[in-house]
């Protein structure tokens, strides 16, 4: 469901407002319309439209071109009051348009406004040259040209149309133009929000879609309320770009010779210029934090690597939870310096703030919506339902504190899921949408609404995700590293809750590992809102997947040297005794869960990838096997067993490279320390969960520092799966991959 309010507080709070020259001239405007012959008083219509579109006989498209002829019209009566106005964006109705982008078309709204660049003259003389049709087309000035595309970049407001007003026509329309809306957002890194129109015969309603919230206004109709369509033609013609949604800290520097655009980004007084895209498909999703990573340049020409995001309100801002992690960490014991120790394992931020537009900081509430409560607005069905639902939907037009969009430098944390290996100028368009939420049958109760404000980070390092690199041997240092870090986290009292192979990093210039992207950190003692499911599926635990303890009581002792700590110098044994109280029984993430993602990195990286020298031995079971494990939906079942069951990875190696039969071993010792520190954590539930089990990186560490282990990985080089099926001839492995697409 979507929220629902009034057209005059849409207008009053959300639509861009008049010129102020013309803040009382809408009323003088209609006259000079009704002077000229742009409105028939007589028959109480625009002339335009001589019959209603649903009495039309024309195409949507020509029937429509109508709007056009009224907004060029009111825009002169303007001029004729305030010749100093300049007209800043125009109206474009045609359905053969395509929307352009880097990754190609997108979709085809039937109407749209456009960036202002033809002068009126040649507009005019181009309706003097169209064709005719019926009485509609022949008064809108000719059918529009076909086959025309125009960039996204240079778009706003789309719009869809139905000549007739049925249900099936709303619903449609309704359908069409969120989908156009959201590929505006997720195609230009420049846009802040996005409007929207739709038009059923006369029926009109506005659009409103932001990374918080989607709504629509109660519906008008646009051939008797003439005044509030000269009202929003005013607004949409004189505009600003930041109230048509356009984020003026980010501009267009560049378009290379390979079509892909490259910008100047502000961070304070400095600006960055785009070298290449790490990620940003978590902006493909329309409500969330909407994650964009680049790889920049600073004013030295130094590579940097910067993030851009819309966080939840009441989030602190990243550097200011890494700020606060290692204020914990040193509070521990100054003299065993566990605060130097962490944070030489974390990504540097070297700049960041909260992106303003104008002199406010921006966010989806206070600057957006000009404070507007939408707690008083009516939530009404994004789509009428052909049978009422049996019981109540999560809205789908709010943002919610659990919807995951968190990426990394890389960004590989949302690639994971597909896994695709798709250069960016090659990826599809994007395919999620919120409709996608009406149809399946979530029954959660109605959400409220979580506003967000926009926030950009920019990081000294540019550094190798797991993900991405490529020598097996550097994977398992980094690992190590990361444990080492995760050791001092927990020891302070915070998990991290999203470790993936897109945020453990490889750092070739230091020779060591890092680990970043703590958003999503938390003190373990924190039980608020947003005590929710986060991670990213592909590396989530499976308790946290399912949100709930999954392992029985058990006798399995620890071994005795669990509770020593690290000597980080020499690299030796690891645990110390954790100052975290015993949590309360209701699941909440620890320190195991973090664990475990270390865990499920290690089998990705064996999975998706092979030695260069010796492929899997039978790749049509490996790839069962990565079905089975890494399909992405919260579910659990496959993962558990997985992850329980000691002999299912000494049998990986009869799928697997060979030469990964150490790493298995090594995946088995790490896979026995986790269960048997789940089952004793756990073997006093209901009663609670005992903390002191927690903190098994010791024995974690274990076979990871073992000379014998890391001697037989040898100099193994890794290339993707799908990377190396390309150098095969095709086989059934192949084929049956195709048939499966």
């Amino acid at each position: 469901m979507i929220p629902e309010i009034s057209l005059q507080d849409h207008l009053f709070h959300v639509w861009p407002p008049v010129p102020q020259s013309l803040g009382g001239e809408v009323d003088n405007i209609l006259k000079i319309l009704e002077d000229n012959g742009t409105i028939d008083i007589p028959n109480d219509r625009w002339v335009a439209f001589p019959v209603d579109p649903a009495q039309a006989t024309g195409q949507e498209g020509a029937v429509f071109q109508g709007l056009t002829t009224i907004f060029n019209a009111v825009i002169a009566a303007a001029q004729q009051i305030d010749s100093s106005l300049e007209q800043t964006f125009d109206f474009i109705v045609n359905g053969n348009v395509a929307m352009y982008s880097d990754r190609g078309v997108s979709s085809r709204p039937d109407g749209f406004n456009k960036v202002y660049t033809k002068t009126r003259e040649k507009g005019k003389s181009e309706q003097k040259q169209a064709g005719t049709g019926d009485v509609v087309t022949q008064n809108a000035g000719g059918k529009p040209p076909k086959n025309e595309r125009y960039l996204v970049y240079d778009l706003a407001n789309p719009h869809q149309f139905k000549l007739g007003d049925a249900v099936k026509d709303e619903n449609d329309d309704f359908a069409k133009l969120v989908y156009d809306m959201e590929q505006i957002l997720a195609l230009d890194p420049c846009r802040r929000f996005t409007f929207g129109t739709t038009i059923e015969n006369c029926t009109t309603r506005l659009w409103f879609l932001s990374r918080a919230t989607l709504l629509r206004t109660e519906p008008f109709d646009f051939m008797k309320d003439r005044r509030q369509l000269v009202r929003i033609f005013l607004s949409l013609a004189f505009s600003s770009r930041d109230r048509m949604g356009w984020d003026s800290t980010i501009t267009l520097s560049n378009v290379d010779r390979f079509g892909q655009r490259q910008y100047l980004i502000k961070v304070n007084d400095q600006s960055y210029t785009t070298v290449d895209v790490l990620s940003d498909t978590a902006a493909d999703s329309p409500l969330g934090r909407a994650t964009r990573v680049w790889k920049v340049k600073d004013s030295s020409a130094k590579i940097r690597v910067l993030k851009d995001v819309w966080l939840e309100s009441d989030r602190l801002e990243e550097h200011k939870i890494r700020e606060a992690i290692l204020a914990d960490a040193k509070a521990l014991n100054e003299e065993d310096g566990y605060d130097a120790q962490l944070e030489k394992r974390m990504l540097r931020p070297m700049a960041y703030w909260r992106v303003p537009v104008g002199d406010e900081e921006d966010d989806t509430g206070s600057v957006m919506l000009d404070s507007y409560d939408l707690g008083k607005a009516q939530m009404v069905n994004l789509i009428t339902p052909k049978k009422p639902p049996a019981v109540p939907t999560q809205s789908v037009g709010m943002s919610m504190p659990s919807d995951k969009d968190s990426v990394s430098q890389s960004g590989t944390a949302a690639v994971d899921q597909n896994s695709d290996g798709i250069h960016r100028s090659k990826r599809p368009r994007p395919q999620r949408t919120i409709l996608d939420r009406v149809f399946e049958n979530d029954t959660q109760q109605q959400a409220s609404l979580h506003h967000r404000y926009h926030y950009r980070i920019v990081f000294e390092q540019c550094a190798t995700t797991i993900h991405d690199e490529r020598s097996l041997s550097n994977v398992f240092r980094a690992i190590v590293e990361v444990v080492k870090a995760l050791y001092v986290l927990h020891l302070a009292g915070w998990v991290h809750r999203d470790i993936s192979s897109g945020n453990v990093y490889w750092f070739d210039d230091d020779h060591t590992g890092l680990i970043g992207d703590f958003e999503y950190a938390t003190r373990m003692t924190d039980r608020g809102r947003h005590n929710v499911r986060t991670g990213t599926p592909f590396f989530m635990a499976a308790e946290t997947l399912v949100h709930r303890y999954l392992f029985t009581p058990g006798n399995r002792k620890l071994k005795d040297n669990a509770h020593k700590k690290i000597d980080f110098d020499l690299v030796k044994k690891s645990v110390s005794k954790t100052r975290v109280a015993v949590p309360i029984v209701p699941f909440a993430h620890n320190p195991l869960h973090d664990l475990e993602s270390v865990w499920w990195i290690i089998v990705y990286v064996l999975f998706f990838n092979d030695d260069d020298s010796k492929n899997a031995n039978d790749p049509i079971c490996r790839q069962m096997t990565m079905h089975e494990l890494f399909h992405g939906r919260l579910d659990v079942n496959d993962r558990e067993v997985f992850l329980r069951d000691f002999n299912r990875l000494p049998d990986a190696q009869n799928y697997l490279s060979p030469s990964f039969g150490p790493a298995l071993e090594i995946l088995t010792e790490l896979a026995e320390v986790l269960t048997t520190a789940y089952i004793n954590s756990e073997k006093k539930y209901p009663a609670g969960i005992d903390a002191q089990y927690f903190m098994v990186h010791n024995d974690f560490l274990d076979p990871l520092l073992s000379e014998e282990y890391m001697d037989s990985l040898g100099d193994i080089t890794l290339v993707q799966v799908k990377e190396n099926s390309k150098k095969r001839t095709t086989s059934e492995f192949e084929r049956t991959a195709k048939r499966s697409r």
